[in-house]
């Protein structure tokens, strides 16, 4: 499913953040947001998924206006991962990936065989199913973001926004994040902010300063040395990895 962002701008009390912005993810695309802290990239997505009502603008996912659609009908077609999951109720990890399946569900109607079996899938897709019964709460931040990854998946969503996933997580899980959502076979929109992972697992970069866009295109193409210099003001060093042919960024 593709998403497209058409000249849309957004204004939080009286205050301007983000203006005029254009972005598109076709079908099967992971399509990577970067720009430093403040620069618009959680407003973007908060539009995308309905939190925020733009001021001026569009946003389709396929051929539907999100505004227009209920939120019941977005949870069926957009799953989110965000970097925070502030849970103060405890479930297991089997029962948190069952949220999932609310959407689909009527007023008092239970789980089926086959939202279980869906569960179950993710549960192994994951390699959460030897711990499915432990408690949320018991979890670490890691463990914790792959559950909140499951839940959306069990959604199974036909586009998944990420804003920022990755954040706080040491490195083993941050490639199995990326990993799963790269392996799927919808369309990705999600804010980054390590630019090598960027480099690494996505298809196609926007680049955001001061609530616009100012550069777009294939990792290679944005992760420039003077892109990156009026981004973030940092030297840094660009190359291209020779064992695994993408872009790489050495901060000096």
């Amino acid at each position: 499913m593709k998403l497209t962002i058409d000249n849309v701008s957004v204004s939080i009390a009286s205050h301007k953040i983000i203006e005029d912005v254009s972005l598109h993810v076709s079908k099967n695309q992971f399509v990577g947001l970067i720009g430093p802290n403040g620069c618009g990239k959680s407003t973007l997505l908060k539009s995308v998924t309905k939190i925020l009502e733009p001021n001026k603008g569009v946003i389709t996912l396929g051929d539907e206006n999100v505004q227009e659609l209920s939120n019941k009908q977005l949870a069926k077609k957009l799953g989110v991962v965000g970097q925070f999951h502030q849970v103060n109720f405890d479930f297991s990890i089997r029962d948190m990936l069952l949220l999932g399946r609310s959407p689909y569900k009527g007023l008092m109607e239970r789980e089926n065989a086959l939202d279980y079996e869906i569960v179950e899938k993710v549960l192994i897709q994951l390699e959460l199913e030897k711990i499915a019964d432990r408690s949320f709460l018991s979890l670490s931040g890691g463990e914790k973001q792959r559950v909140i990854l499951g839940r959306t998946l069990v959604q199974q969503p036909k586009f998944l926004v990420l804003d920022e996933p990755t954040n706080h997580l040491d490195i083993k899980y941050q490639l199995s994040i990326l990993k799963t959502v790269s392996s799927l076979s919808i369309g990705v929109l999600a804010a980054l902010h390590d630019l090598n992972l960027a480099a690494r697992f996505t298809d196609y970069l926007y680049a955001m300063k001061d609530g616009q866009i100012i550069k777009e295109g294939r990792p290679e193409e944005v992760l420039t040395q003077a892109v990156i210099k009026d981004l973030y003001e940092v030297d840094c060093r660009t190359y291209i990895n020779p064992i695994s042919g993408k872009q790489t960024i050495e901060f000096l």
